[in-house]
């Protein structure tokens, strides 16, 4: 490891710490011994001096190495990474403070470490990160420094090789009942854009002397697809058709590409009861969260009832589209969105790419409800985006929503 540079920095408590010391030895001088307490007084005046040319000399010294055993976890897992710190020198070193890395989404046990080696010898500390929250992350190393004796300054020691590492935690999917008016609301949309379902009829006879479809009442277990959505709509409760036929039904889910932190209003966000507890960086982390959980959880709904699943999210290279058919394509999904992370992205809405495809429903999953969102969906259509049929779902309160218990507030 080759050092690059260094930066000089006040220790405020180490200054404090010397001159209260300086003090001591004048009183001394003054009241007990002459001799021997000017004689203290001239060693801590020149000392300080000394420490900080030997501080800086440790600083190109000084050679660290990180030992990491996993880069992708799953909420709950820990990692650790072992800090190697390294003396070449003939002489101990001063204190050597090591800052780590520590987000609401991988936590750290502990945020700083101290160590000092001996000469010619390597000091070996192991930090414990623990995952929280699903996305990516930053573990290892944020800064370090060395002080000298006196704790009087520091120097940042800037290394060349890389002491921090992007770790990818896995989400968990959300459980999400076919009842779920998400669901319910998407699956009801894509059965009446069907044409297959206008020949859906009750239990009555057809024109021409051919019996209709008989139907009962929904049990949970039941496929949506055998759902008779019209007939339900009439009577107020779910029915499910008694005939073996079954279309092929098919729809996309979109998960936002962007999340403007600084629209979200803290405290109407935090009063929900799924947020409650949470400092504001949690709560940002939180939100993300629960709109990627949230969209595996109803694509898992869909899949589990035989739909043909499109699922978008914006990557690298643009929109991307994940086909999903059984839960081998859930499993692979989930690693994916375990490194996604909302940005400035300029496209929200992949209105190109699902012009080309089967799908006549969309479920835009979104951390946040904003007005550029709302506008972007709602403005022209409403509730519609072109031929497609749109069910928003926000993991929070709505800016109006916002706006108002804000006022409220004031």
């Amino acid at each position: 490891m080759r050092i690059l540079k260094t930066k000089l920095k006040p220790a405020v408590n180490g200054i404090v710490n010397y001159l209260a010391a300086v003090g001591l030895a004048v009183v001394f001088a003054l009241y007990m011994s002459g001799r021997v307490g000017w004689f203290f007084v001239t060693a801590f005046v020149g000392a300080p001096f000394i420490s900080v040319l030997m501080a800086r000399a440790f600083v190109r010294r000084i050679y660290i190495s990180c030992d990491y055993d996993s880069l992708t976890m799953c909420k709950g897992d820990s990692c650790e990474i072992t800090v190697n710190v390294t003396n070449s020198l003939f002489l101990p070193t001063p204190p050597i403070l090591a800052d780590m890395y520590d987000s609401p989404s991988v936590r750290a046990a502990n945020k700083l470490y101290t160590v000092s080696v001996l000469p010619f010898d390597t000091e070996s500390f192991s930090v414990k990160y623990t995952a929280g929250i699903c996305g990516p992350s930053e573990i290892g190393i944020e800064s370090i420094r060395v002080t000298d004796y006196f704790g009087l300054v520091s120097f940042d020691i800037v290394c060349e090789e890389r002491l921090n590492y992007s770790v990818s935690v896995i989400p968990d999917i959300a459980e999400v009942p076919i009842t779920d008016p998400v669901v319910s609301k998407a699956a009801e949309l894509t059965a009446f854009s069907d044409d297959s379902e206008d020949t859906v009829d009750s239990a009555d006879m057809t024109f021409g002397g051919f019996p209709g479809y008989d139907s009962r009442e929904y049990v949970p277990g039941d496929s949506l697809k055998r759902i008779n959505w019209k007939q339900s709509a009439k009577r107020g409760r779910l029915l499910v058709r008694l005939d073996d036929e079954v279309s092929c039904f098919s729809i996309a889910i979109v998960l936002d590409s962007f999340f403007d932190k600084e629209k979200v209003f803290v405290p109407a966000v935090a009063a929900e009861n799924k947020f409650i507890f949470s400092d504001d960086r949690e709560l940002i982390c939180l939100m993300a969260q629960d709109a990627v959980e949230k969209a595996l959880g109803i694509a898992e709904a869909f899949v589990m009832q035989k739909y043909s699943v499109s699922f978008y999210l914006s990557g690298t290279n643009g929109w991307e589209c994940f086909g999903l058919a059984d839960e081998n394509d859930l499993t692979m999904l989930r690693t994916e969105l375990s490194s996604y992370s909302f940005s400035n992205s300029e496209s929200r809405f992949p209105e190109e790419e699902l012009k080309g495809g089967k799908s006549s429903t969309v479920i835009f999953c979104t951390p946040y409800l904003d007005d550029e969102l709302s506008e972007l969906l709602y403005s022209e259509t409403g509730g519609n985006k072109g031929a497609l049929q749109t069910v928003i779902y926000p993991s929070s309160v709505s800016p109006r929503v916002d706006r108002e218990m804000g006022e409220m507030a004031v």
